[in-house]
């Protein structure tokens, strides 16, 4: 499966990264579609933070008389602390909706299983159903499973479902993206696979909604 250097991406927007690893992770953006949208806001959101922090030059409170600098004295500090907390408030707002932001397109990606495609022999089924596309690709031995989907409903929950040796199982679970896609890889002990289910989170594989193979 592709490894994608979120942790080094988000470092390198710090600028905590030595000259090889930032080289590194410039080459893998390069070919990375996902990758370089993630480099770019990492670098755009580390800019509007640094614009929160800007300092902003505080102007006398012109209610204050200039007879009374003790007041003056008291008042300005409460200013002061009152600015930095609104500041520091905004600044923690903007980390946490990037942090959110960052997640979700991590759930966005679609995962491939990489190297099972490449150095296994496999075959694959259309589940069909009254919505949606899905297929199952498995290893001719049935040793891994990946299932592919598009037309879900956005966010929705879904279980993929296994008959081997005439037991019907829960295999694992996926979540529809933005787009209606999305993917579930999955290990196993090989084995004949005569079932492939995808049904809505809560539904039976026997559900109309279902999509099946065969």
């Amino acid at each position: 499966m592709t490894q994608h250097p979120y942790d080094e991406i988000e470092a390198f927007a710090l600028g905590s990264l030595d000259d090889q690893t930032q080289r590194a992770v410039l080459d893998h953006a390069d070919t990375c579609p996902s990758c370089a949208v993630l480099l770019a806001d990492a670098m755009s959101g580390l800019g509007a933070l640094a614009a929160l922090e800007t300092p902003r030059p505080l102007e006398r409170d012109l209610a204050l008389p200039f007879t009374a600098p003790a007041v003056a004295a008291r008042v300005t500090p409460l200013r002061r602390v009152s600015l930095s907390a609104w500041a520091a408030f905004a600044a923690a707002a903007a980390c946490l909706a990037l942090l959110f932001w960052n997640v979700q397109l991590r759930n966005e990606a679609i995962s491939v299983p990489v190297g099972a495609l490449v150095h296994s022999h496999f075959i694959h089924h259309a589940l069909r159903g009254p919505s949606a596309s899905a297929k199952a690709i498995q290893a001719v031995d049935g040793h891994w499973v990946y299932v592919v989907a598009d037309g879900l409903s956005p966010g929705a929950r879904y279980v993929v479902w296994e008959t081997r040796a005439g037991a019907t199982t829960r295999a694992s679970t996926l979540t529809a993206n933005r787009n209606g896609q999305a993917t579930a890889y999955m290990e196993q002990t090989a084995g004949a696979i005569d079932a492939v289910a995808l049904a809505p989170e809560g539904k039976d594989p026997s559900d109309p909604s279902a999509l099946r193979w065969p």
